[in-house]
């Protein structure tokens, strides 16, 4: 029975070597044929046949691979069926251009779901998500426009086409439009890495992004009436405590549903802190517990309070701020294209899981904090990105400025 491997043409070479394909009936080795791909040999497993995924293009090459070893096998069995002797000048002629011709559509969605592949080995679960809402977005485009996407042919007008779409049919914000955008711009600059196109016109498009807008945190009168309210609900009461967490720790969703008591911990004067490996940027973290946090964490750590999905929180929070009477009107900016449409909410509508974390962020600050200490237990890297993150009120910012002048 015929079988068609693969092995390194030189697989002690320095740098890279061209992949063989072989092709053996019985015992006899019959043919080889040139596959035209090269790596370095470190990246060849010869117990599985395959590209290592340490080769950043494993999961491709492993495609093409695949497709090469399919062809040649069914042109050999062809020619076996026809009486036909095969020989190396035979495959490479029938393997030369006679191949099925792929629409530019399906080309296009096949190295989309490539590098899925590869950006799930390589990123987080919620990265991942929002590249697969920027697929469901990009392929309602090609839908309702009637455009089909080739990247050979995108550019600047294209990323301009889908840019509208997402403002104006999509009614995504200023905000989103350009996550989704950049996530496309990278999906795009990856394709040209990858040598899948040798077109970059799309870098010409530039993303719009969202002026600076104010978001709100809780005042310490808000935070007295959280501590303060009553609810008759369960989950009100366990919501309202993990706000609170938040904003005396100014940990994210992702680490403070997840405390155990592995990570507390006591410094020399038998002060609780916590430990912990932040979920999003990997960085370890210690963090001072008051009193109140530190009844707060045990709390979750015995079972008396529980996590819950971060979809919930948002929706729990903002009904035990209203209760709590967290409801200062707020003014809202929003952007659709270059439109600002601003209204006014009561507060309690805008509050999220987010916002306990500008809580803390804004009063260390205000307490005289640097920013570079903050800046450590937020994780954030520079001070614009940690700039967007605070909101210190205006009339907080005069105080500041009148007291330094008095001074």
């Amino acid at each position: 029975m015929a079988t068609v491997k693969f092995f390194l043409k030189e697989k002690n070479a320095k740098r890279v070597t061209r992949i063989i394909c072989i092709v053996a009936d019985g015992v006899d080795v019959l043919i080889r044929l040139s596959t035209g791909i090269s790596i370095p040999p470190k990246h060849w497993s010869k117990k599985n046949n395959k590209v290592l995924s340490s080769n950043p293009n494993a999961i491709v090459l492993n495609r093409q691979l695949q497709e090469f070893k399919n062809k040649v096998l069914e042109i050999y069995l062809e020619s076996k069926s026809d009486g036909i002797i095969a020989d190396v000048e035979y495959m490479t002629d029938r393997l030369r251009p006679k191949e099925k011709v792929v629409s530019t559509k399906q080309k296009f969605w096949s190295i989309v779901d490539d590098y899925l592949k590869y950006k799930e080995k390589r990123l987080s679960l919620s990265s991942i998500k929002k590249i697969k809402s920027l697929v469901v977005h990009l392929k309602a485009f090609e839908r309702k426009k009637k455009i089909t996407f080739d990247l050979d042919t995108i550019d600047r007008k294209t990323l301009e086409l889908v840019q509208d779409y997402f403002y104006y049919q999509a009614k995504l914000n200023l905000q989103s439009t350009a996550k989704y955008l950049g996530l496309f711009k990278t999906f795009l600059n990856w394709s040209k890495s990858m040598k899948l196109t040798q077109n970059e016109d799309h870098k010409q498009f530039s993303l719009t992004h969202q002026p600076d807008i104010l978001k709100p945190i809780l005042s310490d009168d808000d935070l007295t009436k959280l501590f303060n309210a009553e609810y008759e609900k369960g989950y009100l009461d366990n919501a309202r405590w993990l706000l609170i967490l938040s904003a005396l720790t100014g940990l994210r969703f992702s680490d403070y549903t997840k405390i155990n008591l592995g990570q507390l911990r006591y410094d020399t004067n038998g002060n609780e802190f916590l430990t912990i490996r932040q979920t999003k940027t990997k960085e370890r973290i210690e963090v001072p517990l008051n009193k109140d946090a530190s009844r707060i964490v045990h709390d979750l750590i015995s079972g008396k309070l529980r996590a819950i999905s971060n979809q919930k929180l948002n929706k729990y929070i903002k009904e035990a701020c209203r209760l709590a009477g967290i409801d200062d009107e707020f003014e809202v900016d929003q952007f659709v294209g270059n439109k600002k449409i601003t209204s006014f909410k009561p507060k309690y509508e805008l509050i999220t899981t987010h916002t306990g974390r500008r809580t803390f962020a804004t009063k260390l600050l205000l307490k005289g904090v640097p920013s570079a200490t903050v800046m450590k237990f937020t994780g954030h890297k520079d001070e614009k990105s940690f700039s967007k993150y605070v909101n210190i009120p205006k009339e907080k910012e005069m105080e500041l400025v009148r007291l330094a002048l008095s001074s």
